[in-house]
């Protein structure tokens, strides 16, 4: 009796066995690797606080997790911390007093992140906290144009760029086809007149001294003067540039019990382009502009550059929330100054004339 019950329990599991054996031979199934299964298992956490990098901020930003300090511990989304880059500055290496601008390219400005109302701007260092003040530079946003900047303006109206210690640092992204214009080490100026066939003159030219209204990628012949004699010099439109627009100092931050310290981002903070503390970019859209904002590295549908800190035409300081500081004719016309201040960014930051260009 007891062999027949073994055998009634043996028979079928000797069945099942020759089943699966066939179908493994004949790989119709599979069983899953060591290596595979320790695998997916890392693949649980792809990034947290531990993989970023010392000395840098980031923009935390997780519409599906609304507490930071989970995803401090780790998260499979490798987007919800992006790292500010540095961008090439205009200033580094060089001590000629030159406006500020950093200059990304197309192939690189989408790395610039962005920054929305409810995210986490977090600053990681295994050695110094910001107690003493967190600087921050805004840049003006002026789009798409050739490898120039801070062009300067002559009483005739043409613009120009200024030969300085034997070159035009500052001036020139060196990482730009405009670096063919280094040749001239000869001339204290280089002028350009046209673009296609249209004059460069006021109206064309940015606060930051960049040309407006220029197609991204597009190739252009420039009209370029060195003394009386002109050189044609085919630039392409292929550089982001952003140029200093206003500075101001926040002290508040918060720990957050992680290897990371949180920027407490300011209420009266707008819409524009932000460098912190002269190490990362970002961009930073307020609650207004969200929903109107495409998404893509340039917009040019939004106001990136109506400044924070108030001055009238004189130059007198009207309004600095950075410091607390009204006067008195902002505190009874304040709402009005602010609205002259904002035409008068849109009438300079107009793409007018652009098609021109074309």
């Amino acid at each position: 009796m007891i062999v027949k019950k073994m055998l009634y329990i043996m028979i079928p599991l000797l069945l099942i066995t020759c089943i699966v054996a066939t179908l493994l031979g004949f790989k119709v199934i599979s069983l899953p690797k060591l290596d595979t299964v320790s695998k997916k298992k890392d693949e649980k956490i792809i990034k947290s606080v531990e993989d970023l990098e010392d000395g840098c901020f980031y923009v935390w930003h997780n519409e599906n997790q609304p507490d930071i300090k989970v995803d401090l511990k780790g998260t499979v989304n490798e987007n919800v911390f992006r790292k500010c880059p540095s961008g090439l500055k205009n200033w580094e290496n060089n001590d000629t007093g030159i406006c500020h601008t950093i200059w990304f390219d197309t192939s690189n400005d989408m790395e610039i992140p962005v920054l929305y109302p409810g995210d986490e701007l977090i600053y990681i260092s295994n050695s110094s906290i910001p107690h003493e003040g967190i600087q921050w530079e805004r840049f003006g946003d002026y789009g798409y144009t050739i490898g120039i900047a801070n062009l300067s303006q002559d009483q005739s109206g043409h613009y120009y760029i200024t030969n300085s210690d034997g070159g035009y640092k500052g001036y020139i992204n060196p990482n730009s086809d405009a670096m063919q214009l280094g040749d001239f080490v000869d001339a204290s100026e280089l002028f350009i007149d046209k673009l296609g066939s249209v004059p460069v003159r006021d109206g064309f030219v940015s606060e930051g001294g960049t040309l407006f209204g220029l197609s991204k990628d597009t190739k252009y012949l420039c009209e370029w003067y060195t003394g009386t004699f002109y050189q044609d010099y085919e630039m392409t439109a292929n550089t982001h540039a952003f140029c200093s627009l206003e500075m101001f100092t926040t002290y508040d931050y918060e720990f957050l019990h992680s290897n990371c310290i949180s920027i407490t981002i300011p209420e009266w903070l707008k819409t524009g382009c932000y460098y912190i503390n002269d190490i990362g970019f970002f961009r930073y859209v307020s609650g207004d502009n969200k929903y109107k904002y495409n998404g893509k590295p340039y917009d040019s549908d939004i106001d990136w550059n109506d400044k924070i800190i108030i001055y009238d035409e004189n130059n007198f300081l009207l309004y600095d929330p950075s410091t607390g500081f009204e006067s008195d004719i902002y505190k009874e016309h304040g709402q009005e100054k602010l609205q002259d201040n904002s035409m008068k960014s849109n009438e300079n930051e107009s793409d007018a004339g652009a098609e021109l260009y074309e």
